[in-house]
């Protein structure tokens, strides 16, 4: 039994090249973290497509099986992130933007069962390593006058998933450093917003139960996950110069999922 039922059923919408925006970023160079995840690489090659020289990071460094080179970053370890900013500045001589696409699911239980390792390593990867990638990344982009940031959240930071409570909060924490930060550079012609998507087709399904899956999906009144070239095109949009009016936000992506 799989985790969540992805045939033509649930009409997934896939990348059409047509709908690309040659040259949108060209002379760009946008630093991708979870590049190797369905969402980070989507983006990734939407972001190609589009002209940017993309700097891919994940946790472990490498090829991803389409020949794209990949440098290992630990986005809990701040020194880390500080060695990576050093080398696209020293390869590419610029930063213009960051995609934020690491993260995982963490333990599917309740409050009162949850280990405190798995809520500490979710909470560190989800939130420490959001945290760590604006204090690297945040002095390079005002300093120029310039730049996009956009961190991927959930739109279970809205209201919160049942035996999900590491990854609830820590999504709902990444909303309100996305205000906190959008706020310290607004003046500097830098934003930062987060993308709250609601089931995603991607690997993390399977981290979940069937269960938890069918009951998620049942709360998407499109009654179908999302693909990753709808989150990728938000994504681009956001760290690209037309999103230069929008900041501190959470656009959610959520197949019309309400959470009030």
């Amino acid at each position: 039994m799989t985790a969540v039922d992805t045939t033509d059923s649930l009409h997934v919408t896939t990348a059409d090249p047509s709908t690309f925006y040659p040259g949108r970023f060209a002379g760009r160079v946008i630093l991708v973290t979870g590049a190797a995840g369905g969402l980070g690489s989507a983006a990734v090659d939407r972001l190609i497509h589009e002209g940017a020289s993309v700097v891919c990071t994940d946790v472990v460094g490498d090829g991803d099986g389409t020949g794209r080179d990949i440098a290992a970053l630990d986005v809990t370890d701040r020194a880390a992130w500080d060695e990576t900013l050093a080398r696209v500045l020293a390869t590419h001589g610029r930063l213009d933007g960051a995609l934020f696409a690491h993260g995982i699911q963490g333990p599917e239980t309740t409050i009162t069962a949850m280990p405190f390792e798995g809520w500490s390593k979710t909470m560190s990867v989800n939130l420490d390593g959001c945290f760590h990638g604006l204090a690297a990344l945040l002095p390079t982009l005002t300093e120029q006058g310039y730049g996009r940031v956009a961190i991927l959240s959930s739109i279970s930071a809205r209201e919160g998933n049942p035996f999900q409570a590491a990854y609830s909060a820590s999504k709902a924490a990444v909303v309100s450093l996305v205000k906190t930060a959008a706020k310290e550079v607004a003046t500097h012609n830098v934003t930062v917003n987060a993308i709250a998507p609601s089931m995603m087709h991607t690997r993390m399904l399977d981290d979940l139960s069937p269960e938890r899956n069918a009951a998620l999906l049942a709360r998407v009144p499109m009654g179908r996950v999302g693909s990753t070239a709808e989150f990728a095109a938000l994504a681009t949009w956001l760290l690209s110069t037309e999103a230069s009016y929008v900041t501190g936000q959470t656009l959610d992506l959520s197949g019309g999922r309400n959470t009030a």
